[in-house]
Parts: C-alpha cells; sequence; structure tokens
C-alpha cells in the first residue's frame, strides 16, 4: 500500500467522530509484555483499524499482533472456514508486514527506536470483530510454553485414569464400565486433536498427524455421541446392576458436557468472550467430562455386592 493511500486512511480516521483515547499513540518501553490493543484501535468507515505506537526506548522495539485462534472442532464440522485470513499491517514508514503461512493468527512486526508509527489494518474475513492483543516475543512464547505444558499434564492425567479405568473394569467385570472407557477414549483422541498443535513437537515426521487433524476429530466425536447414546439408551430400556449409581454418573456428565457445548458455540460467534481463555474453556470442560466418565468407571460397584 503506498504511503499516500496510508495517509490518505489516517485522515479518514480522523475526520470520523471515534473516542480521542482511540487516536493516541500507545506509548511502550523494553518492559512491554501484554495488552489488549482494540480498545486503542480506531475503526474506519470503509473498513480496516488504525492504531498508533510510540517506542519509548532506545532500543528497536519487536512486538507480536495476535488474535485468538478458530474453534477448530468448527472447522472440523464445516461452520468456519479451514485457514483464517492472513494479517497484513502497513506502517507509516511505507512497510508491510504479513503473517507467517500456518501461523495466521500471529504477525510480528518491529518498530524503530523513539519513533511514533502509525499502523493500518486491513478488514480481511470478518477481523472486524475480533478482539487484538499485543504481545512481546518473549511473552507470547512463554505464554505458549506454558499453555502446552498445561495441555501435556491434562492429557497424561486422563491417561492414567483411563488405565487404571481399564483394569477395574475387567476386575468388576462391568460392561457398562467397559461403554464408559469406550467413550472417554473417544473423547480423550478428540481432546487430542483439538491440542495437537500445541503438544506435538516440531517435527517433519509428525506432519502426517497434522495433515489428517481435522479427520481424526471427526471421528472422535463420532464415538463419542455414539456411546453417549449407547449408555443413555441403554439406562432407559434395559434393567441394569447399578442403576442408581450409572444414572448420576450419566447426569453429572451431561451437565459437564452441556457447559462444554455453550461454551464452544459462545467461542463461534464472540471468540474472545472471556479473554485469553475463551479457546481453553470448552475444552477444559470436555476434558472434565472425559474425566467423570473415567471417575465412574474407576469408582463401580462390585457386581457382587449389588
Amino acid at each position: 500500500m503506498p504511503l499516500a493511500g496510508l495517509v490518505l486512511a489516517v485522515m479518514m480516521a480522523v475526520m470520523t467522530g471515534s473516542p480521542a483515547s482511540a487516536s493516541d499513540p500507545l506509548r511502550l518501553k523494553e518492559g512491554f509484555r501484554l495488552l489488549k490493543l482494540t480498545s486503542y484501535m480506531r475503526t474506519l468507515e470503509s473498513g480496516g483499524h488504525v492504531f498508533a505506537v510510540q517506542n519509548g526506548s532506545s532500543q528497536d522495539l519487536h512486538l507480536v499482533l495476535h488474535r485468538p485462534p478458530q474453534n477448530d472442532l468448527a472447522i472440523a464440522l464445516g461452520l468456519q472456514p479451514a485457514s483464517g485470513p492472513v494479517l497484513r499491517l502497513f506502517s507509516s514508514d511505507d512497510r508491510e508486514f504479513a503473517s507467517a503461512p500456518g501461523a495466521s493468527e500471529k504477525l510480528r512486526f518491529n518498530i524503530p527506536a523513539e519513533q511514533v508509527q502509525t499502523f493500518f489494518l486491513p478488514q480481511s474475513g470478518g477481523v472486524a470483530s475480533v478482539d487484538f492483543y499485543l504481545w512481546s516475543p518473549e511473552a507470547l512464547a512463554s505464554h505458549e510454553s506454558n499453555r502446552q505444558t498445561f495441555h501435556s499434564t491434562v492429557l497424561l492425567l486422563l491417561m492414567l485414569l483411563l488405565l487404571l479405568a481399564i483394569g477395574v473394569g475387567i476386575m468388576r467385570r462391568s460392561r457398562r464400565a467397559a461403554y464408559a472407557v469406550v467413550m472417554a477414549v473417544g473423547l480423550m483422541v478428540l481432546l487430542s486433536s483439538l491440542w495437537m498443535r500445541d503438544i506435538l513437537p516440531d517435527n517433519p515426521q509428525f506432519e502426517w498427524l497434522l495433515v489428517n487433524r481435522l479427520d481424526s476429530i471427526r471421528a472422535a466425536l463420532a464415538i463419542g455421541v455414539a456411546m453417549s447414546l449407547v449408555a443413555h439408551l441403554n439406562l432407559m430400556a434395559q434393567q441394569i446392576v447399578n442403576r442408581n449409581y450409572w444414572t448420576r454418573v450419566i447426569i453429572v456428565s451431561d451437565m459437564v458436557l452441556v457447559a462444554f457445548g455453550v461454551f464452544w458455540v459462545w467461542q463461534i460467534y464472540a471468540p474472545d468472550f472471556a479473554g485469553l481463555i475463551s479457546a481453553e474453556l470448552n475444552e477444559i470442560a470436555l476434558a472434565m467430562t472425559c474425566g467423570t466418565v473415567l471417575m465412574g468407571a474407576i469408582f463401580v460397584p462390585d457386581r457382587r455386592r449389588a
């Protein structure tokens, strides 16, 4: 975008009736880590956003513009496009920045030392409805590392519960515990597929898993839904052992599963409804559903006592 076009866009922004605070330069220094940028951006009537940043340090300031990640389950079900729009940013010194291929939610740019620059972010693919965050590269790397550790820990705990549930199901000879284990396996595969980009190391040998990630999400979701229907139908249509116990297990798991559905739909229509944890809430609820089902299989009463 030529410099004259950017200046024209900025002039249009000044002429609009936006709040005065949005036009003030945002002063940042070396210790900067994280800021929600949306409130400092001016929306243009012609489309796109404008914001200004002042580098208050004596060194170049490196920043990352970040938007919430897409909803992978919605992508697998065809409710959202498979790839998000590429972020592009134009600066007042006629530079252009663009997000890297495969990482369309992050855009790295820099501001020379002790300069004030205005940036124009074109509107693309519904970007106007998304909140943006401004990170330092170090703070973003730390956040992603903490998220990876959290996801890996949750999956490890669920795997331990799964092994324990399998052992208890065999020892107690409980068919319903076997159903619960199969349902939990489906939910675990679904959860692992949703977290795959975070937990897998950056290695070419895992590329085939990432390529087939959406297919594994669909298959795991189908298994989890099918086993949930089987559990409900068995509870209603058959005389089963420990009916009261399994009724409580199913009710609790259904409540958590409803929470997962609510957070998932909420994220589709409002990707940043709860800030940085918006994308995590539905996945945490899914992990809790899986854990509830496995705990039900682990603590199933002995058939002989029943």
